[in-house]
This record gives C-alpha cells, sequence and structure tokens, in this order.
C-alpha cells in the first residue's frame, strides 16, 4: 500500500489565510490522488529557513520536531510520495537537498501541484535570490532577540506545554503542560521513552526534549500566566 506525505508550510500569514487554506486543499487532493494513504505535516505558518543558513536556530525548519520526525521516516522508507505545493513550500534553503536525499534514499517521489524548474544552478539562485531579498528582515529579528536576551527575556517558539506570559517576556504553564507532569511521573514509574510516547500521545522526540529540560520545566512550573 502507497503512503504519500503531504507537506504544507507557508511563510507569512496566519492561519487564516486563504492562500493557507488553498494550499491544504490541492496539496492533501494530490496526495489522495498518488497514493492509498496520506499522512499530513501541516507546518502552518512556519520559516522555511534551516539552520544551514541562519546563526539561530530558534524556531528554524531542522529545529521543529516533527520535521525531524518525518524526515527520518521517509529516509527510513515509510512513504512512497512527498507531496508540496512547490519546492519553495518544503523549504527555502539549502536544507532541501537533505530532504531530497532523504526521500531518494527512501525511494520516494518527490510531487509537486505547480510545476518547478528542477535545474540546480536556477534551485540555488533562486534561493540565494530569496535568501538576499529577505536578509534586512532576518537582521532586524535578530537584533530584536538579543534586546530580548538582554533584558533577559526568553526567545523563540515556547517549548512544549509552554505558552508566553501576557507581556510576551518569559515562558510559563500553557494548556499541554498537564502532558508535561505525566511524562515525569511515567519517567519517575520507570517506564521507558517509547512507552511514555505512546501513553501521552506525543512523539519519542518529545519526551526526551521534556526529560531533558526537567529542572527547567520545574522552575518554569511555578510561574503562572498573568
Amino acid at each position: 500500500m502507497s503512503k504519500a506525505l503531504a507537506w504544507i508550510r507557508k511563510s507569512k500569514g496566519d492561519e487564516s489565510d486563504i492562500g493557507l487554506k488553498e494550499q491544504r486543499e490541492l496539496v492533501r487532493t494530490l496526495a489522495n490522488d498518488v497514493a492509498d494513504e496520506v499522512e499530513v505535516l501541516d507546518l502552518g505558518i512556519h520559516t522555511g529557513f534551516s539552520t544551514m543558513t541562519r546563526d539561530d536556530p530558534a524556531g528554524l525548519l531542522d529545529q521543529n520536531e516533527s520535521v525531524q520526525e518525518r524526515v527520518n521516516e521517509l529516509q527510513a522508507g515509510q512513504y512512497s510520495h512527498l507531496v508540496a505545493l512547490d519546492d519553495r513550500r518544503i523549504c527555502r534553503d539549502e536544507y532541501f537537498s537533505v530532504i531530497q536525499y532523504a526521500a531518494t534514499q527512501g525511494d520516494a517521489e518527490i510531487v509537486y501541484v505547480g510545476d518547478v524548474n528542477e535545474d540546480d544552478l536556477t534551485f540555488d539562485l533562486k534561493r540565494r535570490i530569496e535568501r538576499d531579498t529577505k536578509e534586512e528582515e532576518i537582521e532586524k529579528s535578530q537584533r530584536a532577540i538579543e534586546r530580548r536576551k538582554e533584558h533577559g527575556y526568553d526567545h523563540g517558539r515556547p517549548r512544549f506545554g509552554m505558552t508566553y506570559d501576557a507581556d510576551g517576556h518569559y515562558q510559563v504553564p500553557g494548556e499541554d503542560f498537564d502532558t508535561v507532569l505525566e511524562i515525569f511521573q511515567l519517567d519517575n514509574a520507570g517506564d521507558s521513552r517509547r512507552e511514555i510516547a505512546d501513553a501521552v500521545g506525543v512523539p519519542t522526540s518529545t519526551v526526551q526534549n521534556v526529560l531533558d529540560r526537567r529542572e527547567w520545566y520545574a522552575e518554569r512550573g511555578k510561574m503562572t500566566n498573568t
């Protein structure tokens, strides 16, 4: 039985964006056409850049746990197709070659809703131009991050189970914080990472990340969102 991975991502806008809704419909439709089963990686509004071209790993594509897991599954041969609107919706820098390699290793065909020029020179030039046009925006973002660091504020996407406080300064317990506490309880009871993941319904990588930051979560658990 064939299985397609539908890859959905948009750099700007919000979840109600018409372009994002249309992308979801088109990509899902094509995925259903080429495979018997479809799994969706819906990143919503998410940067298309990775640590291969950015210094700060906060919120970048290759730091996203879901992306890491899907790329590993691609390489392991769990999908027959990788489906996206176009190549830029998958990735906007050289990390695309990593995803492309994983698909090749796993014998998965990459198919697009729109036409894509596969020429390597065009591919590289297009991304270099895109990267150059975004440099000012990236520099502004980096300066903002530095200012937050100077004030001792958190930055980047909230960790699992967390959200930002009302002032947007610190990460505090969010809707899924009960799951964080459950992970700690199951770990204390001697359950394996896989057993914990199955019990709470999150990837094993999320379980590991939470356990690696046990002290940090314990401190933040004392804070409330006011």
